[in-house]
């Protein structure tokens, strides 16, 4: 009889606290939001058919991974690197150029480590932020943005050295017939 009285109202309890959670919803669907990454590729001096190619790469491995890894863009334009994002969490990335094989470019060797903070705002669904600090730098970036440079230009720099040269050959004879006005006649018999 003693058994009965404590095994009635433990069963109660029992079958009490199963029907209470089989009535709960135990996870909750987020709706997916798509975080978009700006890069900019400025402008390449004295080559107007420069492409870039970006990658961006998971930090850690809960991170969602982006639709694709690697940007191909024309110089001076913008591309974007896009990652759906489908619950609140902290999600790292780094952002690089891949290096080239044109050994007449010096090749952008930035690197930036990016921050995509998001969290569930009740009114709208998942919200999200995006920080990027270049790599080494202490503080953010304003924009993750890549420049490559060419390197050298046969012509251009001829042509810069010789009308250095000549400029300085004129200054100093210039110079000369100043501090020598006294004696003009033997200075025009030299030049």
């Amino acid at each position: 009889m003693k058994l009965k009285k404590i095994l009635i109202p433990a069963f109660v309890c029992l079958l009490s606290l199963f029907v209470l959670l089989s009535g709960t919803q135990t996870a909750f669907a987020y709706e997916t939001v798509r975080a978009d990454i700006p890069v900019d590729c400025l402008e390449v001096y004295r080559n107007n058919t420069h492409t870039y190619e970006l990658k961006i790469e998971s930090e850690n491995e809960s991170s969602p991974v982006p639709v694709s890894d690697i940007l191909t863009i024309a110089e001076d334009s913008t591309g974007t690197f896009e990652i759906y994002l489908t619950e609140p969490g902290t999600y790292r990335y780094s952002i690089y150029e891949v290096t080239g094989n044109d050994t007449n470019i010096q090749y952008d060797s930035s690197r930036y480590n990016i921050t995509v903070y998001t969290e569930n705002n009740e009114d709208v669904g998942l919200s999200y932020t995006i920080t990027a600090c270049r790599s080494g730098a202490d503080s953010k970036a304003e924009s993750i943005a890549f420049q490559d440079i060419i390197l050298s230009d046969t012509a251009t720099t001829t042509a810069e050295t010789t009308t250095h040269t000549y400029t300085t050959i004129v200054t100093t004879a210039t110079t000369s017939v100043t501090t020598m006005e006294h004696k003009t006649d033997i200075v025009n018999s030299i030049l």
